[in-house]
């Protein structure tokens, strides 16, 4: 599912064919999901989906002649369980841009997906979801814009995206952010954020990167955040695994390391897939571990349902749960969560 979405947001990048007029697409994943930890209890709706986000989007691509592309994408998240807006006070909350496209790749201008949001799903299990694949909780956890979340975007951007050539894709995003201007006791950098990345395919392997410096509007500083990622798929199953670190803006307390690892196998015409990751920050007794197995399987074109069931656990110093992904359905220091969720996605 997420390799569909993420597939939308590279429209144009690789000289997909010029439509006339707009084209509306979608998509809308509902999720139950029922949860445990230390006598706490959560049973509903998931806030968002469970594959990936819901949204409904327009998208329009003119061909301008001499191989040259322009495409415009315009796309808004809801919450499907109240109808509302996926970020408040942001008509169109999930991007927004304007690029030009050619054999030199994709130039696009506005609000975007950055690499480290388009390359780490691409090496994990249960298709990189935001709401149950282990690293995509435990990035929430530990801070990362490295994220397949809101983080992941970045504000008044440029961004490139070269052709692919080898089996080899780079990207690059500078994020001008909310502050353009000096102002008294600020300059107009200090909340910028770039965001380097690059892919490698070659036959059963995939290797993936993603670097971002992230400022701070207070001018604390910047983050510095990196992403290795690996796969090799033998057909029978597939491994997949990667490495984070994260260094924060100004203090040593928010550094951390985050790995995972895990197996996909085909099952009853869909994936099957178990998946681990550790979040270690830095300090002692503060540790996160995140454990998921589930089940995706295509009902029809356009239809999938999936299951899945998250065991995570915070030590008793840790403060990562109050960052938590979107799984988490209650969670508790020093205690283990357990969830399962499940639900249905459909892409139009």
């Amino acid at each position: 599912m997420r390799r569909w979405v993420c597939g939308m947001c590279l429209v144009g990048a690789a000289g997909v064919a010029a439509a006339d007029g707009p084209t509306v697409y979608g998509l809308v994943d509902i999720a139950l999901a029922w949860g445990a930890a230390d006598g706490a209890r959560f049973a509903g709706l998931m806030r968002d989906g469970g594959l990936a986000g819901n949204r409904i989007g327009f998208r329009a691509i003119e061909s301008l002649g001499e191989g040259l592309d322009l495409t415009v994408v315009l796309e808004n998240g809801f919450l499907p369980g109240t109808g509302e807006s996926h970020r408040p006070g942001r008509t169109f909350s999930r991007q927004t841009w304007i690029a030009l496209s050619g054999g030199f790749g994709r130039f696009s201008l506005g609000y975007q997906y950055s690499p480290g949001f388009m390359i780490p799903y691409r090496y994990q299990v249960m298709g990189g979801s935001a709401a149950f694949a282990p690293r995509s909780t435990l990035a929430f956890a530990g801070g990362y814009s490295i994220a397949p979340g809101s983080v992941g975007r970045f504000d008044n951007a440029l961004a490139w995206a070269s052709p692919s050539f080898g089996g080899v894709q780079l990207m690059g995003i500078y994020g001008f952010q909310g502050r353009q201007q000096d102002e008294p006791g600020h300059g107009r950098s200090d909340d910028d954020r770039i965001g380097l990345g690059a892919t490698w395919d070659a036959g059963p392997w995939s290797l993936g990167t993603a670097w971002h410096r992230i400022g701070e509007a207070d001018g604390a500083g910047a983050a510095r955040e990196g992403f290795v990622g690996a796969s090799l798929d033998t057909g029978p199953l597939k491994l997949v695994a990667s490495a984070s670190r994260r260094d924060a803006a100004g203090t040593s307390a928010g550094d951390n390391r985050l790995w995972s690892a895990g197996v996909v196998v085909p099952l009853a015409g869909g994936e099957a897939s178990l998946g681990a990751a550790w979040l270690d920050p830095r300090g002692h007794d503060n540790d996160a571990r995140s454990i998921t197995t589930g089940l995706i399987r295509p009902l029809g074109k356009r239809t999938q349902w999936y299951a899945a069931i998250n065991l995570l656990s915070y030590e008793v110093r840790a403060d990562a749960y109050l960052r938590p992904g979107a799984v988490v359905t209650v969670a508790v220091p020093g205690k283990t969560a357990r969830s399962l969720i499940t639900g249905f996605s459909h892409r139009f």
